[in-house]
């Protein structure tokens, strides 16, 4: 499939409040793919997985705690979006591509035995990554994420009902979206808005008031409409590939290392669907293992509790040394 591939002006970048990392980029199926590397003289390394419509400034604030702690902390960007190049066809953007870029750029770096915090789409492409490489990582932090599995008339019925929700929000405003957050709403609002507010909505699903220049700051990747591909699709793939994901949970669920668990407790999307106590139910390596709920956190906890966040995971890391 030919496809235009744009890549965000670097002068979009320019102002970027507390993002004061070095810019680094692997190809990826010819594109371009940035990541954060910090920390390079650790001999311990950590992914952080973020998902849509964020990118790795969504860490600015746990990467310095990680790098103190003694981690080699690898943030990458999705396809689509940050700072990576971004596929104008939203065609390109299936589930399955977002899972083959990222493999490819976990096989590239050659790093085994790590950790990955995973949120968000960074949870539903990531895993589906580790099912290819179980090798990849050590530990496991899953973070308001979830990874469907479903069989019977479940896998029949959810991808039908999610599809209808989008078609009945219709047009949704941002303003619609705050008042009412469901997936109806969110799939509408990205589907067709003729601006995506990205700072806007990350400030929907936080509990932290943020600054003019962080919102500005999630908005950068985006200059104009044309930009837009990765983020308008991803809402409407959750529920796509299932047989796929399915037969990579058969590959978690005998992926036997540490895993951890980490929501938070005012998330709209996860907080009662209990995707946390699934993860502990599927993978041998959350058993016996604690179960930690941030408090006073929306969907997006990395802006709401970056430090409570980092403690928690390093110090669960320094307890479970595998």
């Amino acid at each position: 499939m030919s496809q235009q591939i744009l890549r965000t002006p670097d002068g979009a970048f320019a102002t970027l409040v507390d993002y004061p990392f070095v810019a680094n980029y692997l190809e990826v199926d010819g594109m371009r793919m940035h990541y954060i590397d910090e920390g390079k003289g650790h001999e311990k390394t950590i992914f952080l997985l973020h998902g849509q419509p964020s990118w790795s400034y969504l860490y600015r604030h746990m990467v310095p705690l990680f790098v103190d702690a003694g981690y080699r902390v690898i943030a990458p960007d999705l396809i689509g979006f940050g700072k990576s190049d971004k596929p104008a066809n939203s065609d390109v953007h299936s589930y399955g591509n977002h899972v083959r870029w990222m493999t490819s750029f976990v096989r590239q770096l050659g790093i085994k035995n790590a950790t990955a915090f995973m949120q968000d789409w960074g949870g539903m492409i990531g895993l589906r990554v580790l099912a290819q490489e179980p090798e990849w990582l050590d530990r496991l932090v899953v973070s308001n994420t979830a990874l469907a599995e479903m069989k019977g008339l479940e896998k029949f019925m959810v991808p039908k009902v999610l599809k209808l929700m989008a078609l009945m929000a219709g047009k949704p405003s941002i303003k619609k979206f705050a008042d009412n957050i469901n997936y109806g709403n969110w799939a509408g609002y990205f589907r067709h808005s003729d601006q995506l507010e990205v700072g806007q909505i990350i400030q929907t699903l936080t509990t932290r008031q943020l600054s003019t220049a962080e919102m500005q700051a999630y908005d950068a990747p985006f200059p104009t409409t044309d930009y837009y591909a990765a983020p308008r699709k991803m809402p409407e793939i959750v529920a796509s590939e299932l047989d796929q994901v399915n037969a990579d949970w058969e590959k978690l669920k005998q992926w036997h290392k540490p895993v951890l668990t980490l929501f938070s407790d005012k998330d709209p999307f996860l907080a009662e669907r209990g995707y946390d106590k699934k993860f502990q139910a599927n993978f041998r390596g959350a058993q016996g293992q604690p179960h930690i709920t941030i408090e006073n956190a929306s969907h997006f906890l990395q802006e709401d509790q970056s430090q409570q966040l980092a403690a928690k995971v390093i110090s669960w890391l320094e307890q479970t040394q595998f």
